[in-house]
């Protein structure tokens, strides 16, 4: 199963701003389940990187501190027609990405 992601942009000036909505339940190993007593195992998302045509603008790392269905804002050099790509993998190696044009 993927991770879907929701995503829309706007270039001006030489900038994008790129908004996606994510859509993960961001476990963070921490939590305990009430029946068993015993945690539910990790699963959040880790690996995150933002493409501008193809060249990567952004690689970052996330921990189980992100809450579940995460919203992200990022800005980056792009122009109209640029094609901007989010990329995303979690701890259990499912993946998401997702392309848009600014």
């Amino acid at each position: 199963m993927s991770i879907k992601i929701r995503m829309r942009g706007r270039a001006k000036g030489g900038v994008a701003e790129v908004k996606a909505l994510i859509k993960h339940k961001m476990e963070s190993g921490a939590r305990m389940n009430k029946k068993t007593g015993k945690p539910y195992p990790a699963d959040y998302i880790n690996v995150v990187e933002v493409l501008v045509n193809g060249t990567k603008a952004i690689d970052s790392q996330w921990s189980g501190a992100i809450s579940a269905n995460p919203y992200m804002g990022v800005k980056v050099k792009a122009n109209k027609g640029d094609e901007v790509t989010l990329k995303l993998e979690d701890l259990n190696g499912q993946t998401g990405e997702h392309t848009i044009k600014v």
